[in-house]
């Protein structure tokens, strides 16, 4: 599955904070957000559904997080 969010994380700093947080709560993530883009457009690749527990995080952490798309992959 792969999820599309947008953000507001816009520094470093507010990506520093997402990367320990984020990386605890829900270790088995491949995730990347694009900074440069102006919805700083979060991407996520899981294996479950964990859109609900990223959009708390981020709004716990402050930070507003929309989910925009999701895709859903055939297994491997």
């Amino acid at each position: 599955m792969i999820s599309v969010f947008k953000t507001n994380v816009h520094s470093e700093i507010d990506l520093n904070q997402l990367i320990s947080n984020l990386n605890h709560q829900v270790p088995d993530l491949s995730w990347n957000i694009d900074l440069s883009d102006c919805d700083k457009i979060l991407r996520i690749d899981s294996s479950e559904d964990v859109n609900d527990i990223v959009v708390s995080l981020l709004n716990r952490l402050g930070f507003n997080c929309i989910v925009l798309e999701v895709f859903y992959t055939a297994p491997i």
